[in-house]
């Protein structure tokens, strides 16, 4: 043992090149005592030379004294690894051992603490990063237990509860509750008297492809993101050719006469901030071989440009290296819905005169001050105070905000997926008995919720061990849902504050600003196409493709943001659109030439033929107090109500849904 113990040595170090086998004599028998190796014993007898003895040049016979009374082979003993199969307590690479590890430790030290002084022992959530309280060491069940919020502090003194802050077309009349009860009886009784036993009156249907639970995502390459604004592009070169009849000029070539570009609008400095003079335009691969060339747009009386919009124009670019835009032409969304009256007046048959009801709120749904999440249960008891209770309840993200002073302190006393149980589920849970399952319950989850990754698009948020509410739905972030013949958009990300900080505007005379910004979206074709995008909300190109498109023009668009409420009919500009406006441009420029020349005046903003409607709810809970919601109607068509009451269709085609005209949006203080 001396030998093989000697041979251990000198492999570690020149210290031991000329140590005695006699003075390891004692070492080696500790070892054998304690079943050490010669190979552990060397290791735990050089640890001790390097920090204790560091000063030393040779191995004196002191020194293996120490060294045995410091009873260090003893606690080498004890920490001996084990086999490679077997399981280890102390694991770092175990996320709930290290838990247990560290919990252990501070559950040791609170013990000892308490024992000495006395004092209670403060709770271990409260000791603890806000990381490791999401994961508990000992994982309770996830049962929703039943929670009373209970109502204080300022959100209980908050003042005008119920006021009507914004609306949109509040000269539309409601139908009483019980004169459209006796309404859908009179068109269709065995509906109506469905919906009176409980049955909802509003279909839900998902559209397009959004995140899926088992989607994998935050694989991002570089060919991912590259791919992704390719798509774009090339999607709207195409949609612009078929609608004008004429090809795409590449950016970067030479043209002397107007021609029709398609392209990206960058900036010309990595995170520097757009305005007119640092405006670039990228074409695509396919066309343009992905070259950038500057965007003169002095000539424009009115532009909303942002980084990552695609763009189509008509201009010039006499030396190759500049695009000096004379028209922008309007947005190129995706054609707006239609339905056939056949089935508009199966709707009127099932909802009446009164139509569609859907409360729209956004988070947090809890105050500042605490996790009562009482915003909500006010906005629950609202619901179910109505006649009829509303048909959707939309309620977007976060739901356990990252950002709340309780959470983002660590000074929980349950884990995430309990707040969020107990919270929120078991609250929707007891609003759904309450109304007998009359109203659909949608969740939108949003990237500041800690049960959801931080990134854009998103997947459902599941119920984490527990059942989903029987009438709620979970859905991805973005959603394009169809509500019986309304087809609705919405995403939880502030895309509204995101383009307002990135865009470089110059208004036309009379437009909003927000209406306008919201319009971006449908002419976009995407929930959000601002790139590079901020930090707050990272985008998943792998995924953007196709979970953040938008399949269809939403009559409806919901926008949370911590702007101002607000509810705004918006246009949505289509490729038709596009057409329209370099006609009336042509003939312009030929009026002008028949008048001798003289400069054709600047066309004015073309009309859309169909628009939306952008709602901002406000944020439920603002700090310490309450915030805003959303009560929307959406009244029946006339003409749906004619059929469905007998009467002979007047068309066979298709009708635009016309939701601006026949909706009414209050936003009103919790």
């Amino acid at each position: 043992m001396e030998v093989e113990l000697q041979r251990a040595l000198q492999r570690r170090g020149t210290l031991y090149k000329d140590v005695d086998t006699t003075l390891l004599g004692p070492l080696a028998a500790s070892a054998e005592k304690h079943g050490l190796a010669a190979k552990q014993a060397a290791a735990a007898f050089d640890k001790f030379m390097i920090v204790q003895r560091r000063d030393s040049t040779s191995v004196e016979a002191a020194d293996v004294s120490a060294f045995l009374a410091g009873s260090h082979l003893a606690r080498a003993g004890g920490s001996r690894p084990q086999p490679l199969g077997a399981a280890r307590a102390n694991n770092l690479f175990n996320r709930i051992s290290l838990e247990d590890m560290v919990m252990g430790e501070l559950g040791s030290g609170a013990e000892g603490a308490e024992n000495e002084g006395g004092a209670a022992a403060q709770p271990a959530s409260q000791r603890i990063t806000p990381y490791m309280s999401k994961v508990a060491p000992q994982r309770p069940s996830l049962t929703p237990r039943v929670h009373t919020p209970t109502t204080g502090g300022k959100f209980a003194e908050r003042q005008n509860a119920g006021a009507v802050v914004a609306s949109l077309n509040a000269h539309l009349e409601l139908p009483a509750a019980s004169a459209e009860g006796a309404e859908a009886m009179e068109l269709d009784g065995p509906a109506a008297a469905a919906n009176s036993d409980g049955q909802p009156r509003c279909t839900v249907e998902v559209l397009g492809r959004p995140m899926g639970p088992s989607d994998k995502f935050m694989v991002d390459r570089l060919e991912d993101k590259v791919a992704f604004l390719e798509g774009r592009i090339v999607a709207a070169e195409e949609a612009v050719a078929a609608a004008l009849g004429c090809d795409v000029h590449p950016v970067a070539a030479a043209a002397q006469q107007p021609s029709l570009f398609v392209g990206r609008i960058c900036c010309d400095a990595e995170g520097g901030r757009l305005n007119p003079q640092s405006l670039l335009l990228e074409g695509s691969q396919r066309s343009s071989g992905g070259a950038r060339v500057r965007l003169d747009v002095s000539r424009l009386p009115s532009f909303r440009l942002f980084p990552g919009q695609v763009v189509a124009l008509r201009g010039t670019n006499p030396s190759g290296h500049c695009v000096v835009a004379a028209q922008l032409l309007p947005g190129l969304a995706a054609p707006p819905a239609r339905t056939p009256l056949a089935e508009l007046a199966a709707f009127a048959s099932a909802t009446g005169r009164r139509g569609q009801s859907l409360v729209v709120a956004a988070g947090p749904f809890s105050s500042s001050e605490d996790l009562e999440y009482a915003p909500l249960a006010a906005l629950l008891d609202y619901c179910a105070a109505q006649a009829p209770p509303p048909d959707v309840l939309l309620l977007l993200g976060p739901f356990v905000d990252a950002e709340h002073p309780l959470v983002k302190g660590g000074l929980l006393d349950e884990s995430f997926e309990e707040l969020y149980a107990s919270r929120v589920l078991s609250q929707v849970a007891r609003f759904s008995d309450a109304v007998c399952g009359r109203t659909r319950v949608l969740l939108v989850p949003s990237t500041r919720d800690v049960l959801s990754a931080p990134v854009l698009p998103q997947a459902p948020l599941a119920a984490p061990g527990a059942a989903q509410p029987a009438a709620s739905l979970a859905l991805a972030n973005p959603s394009t849902l169809r509500l019986n013949e309304l087809v609705l958009g919405c995403t939880s990300a502030d895309w509204l504050m995101a383009c307002n900080r990135e865009e470089a505007a110059k208004a036309a005379p009379g437009e909003e600003r927000l209406p306008a910004l919201a319009a971006q979206l449908a002419g976009q074709r995407c929930y959000f196409p601002l790139f590079p995008p901020p930090l707050d909300c990272p985008v998943d190109c792998a995924r953007g493709a196709t979970a953040l498109a938008m399949p269809v023009s939403p009559d409806l668009l919901v926008l949370p943001s911590d702007l101002a409420p607000f509810a705004k009919p918006c246009p949505v500009h289509t490729p038709a659109d596009a057409a329209a406006a370099v006609a009336a441009a042509a003939q312009a420029e030929a009026a002008a030439g028949e008048a001798g020349g003289a400069p054709a005046p600047a066309a004015a903003p073309q009309q859309a033929a169909a628009r939306a409607v952008c709602v901002n709810p406000g944020r439920l809970a603002k700090g310490a107090s309450g915030g805003t919601f959303a009560h929307i109607h959406i009244l029946a068509l006339p003409e749906a109500l004619a059929v469905a009451g007998g009467a002979p269709a007047a068309t066979n085609a298709p009708l635009l849904h016309q939701v601006d005209k026949r909706c009414r949006v209050d936003i009103k203080r919790i």
